[in-house]
C-alpha cells in the first residue's frame, strides 16, 4: 500500500510540473513579508481611493452635463479608472518584486 499516493501528493507533483519557477523561489524573511504586506496594503488603499473618486464623479455627472452625454462620460470615467488601477497594480508588483529580489 505504500506505493499509493494521496490526492494532495499527486496535486503537488502536478503543480511542480506546471510552474517549476515557484519551487525555485527563495524563502522570504519575516522583514520582507512585512514590507510586501505594507506595499500591498498601501496600493489597495490607493486603488480604493481612486475607485471612490471615480464613483463620486460618476454620481455627479447629471449635475454637470446634458443627459444624453452622461453614458459616454460614465464609460470614459470607468475606462480611466481601469487604466489607473492596472498601472497601480503593475507598479505595486514591481515594488514587491524588488523586495523579493533584495538580499537581506
Amino acid at each position: 500500500m505504500s506505493g499509493l499516493k494521496s490526492a494532495w501528493e499527486l496535486s503537488l507533483e502536478r503543480s511542480d510540473k506546471l510552474a517549476p519557477e515557484l519551487k525555485s523561489q527563495k524563502k522570504l524573511t519575516k522583514k520582507q513579508k512585512q514590507e510586501i504586506a505594507e506595499i500591498r496594503k498601501e496600493y489597495a488603499a490607493r486603488i480604493a481611493d481612486r475607485d471612490v473618486t471615480s464613483q463620486d464623479k460618476i454620481r455627479k455627472l447629471p449635475d454637470r452635463i446634458h443627459p444624453e452625454e452622461i453614458e459616454a462620460h460614465k464609460v470614459e470615467l470607468e475606462e480611466q479608472f481601469r487604466f489607473d488601477k492596472k498601472a497601480l497594480e503593475e507598479e505595486m508588483e514591481k515594488e514587491v518584486e524588488a523586495v523579493r529580489n533584495r538580499k537581506d
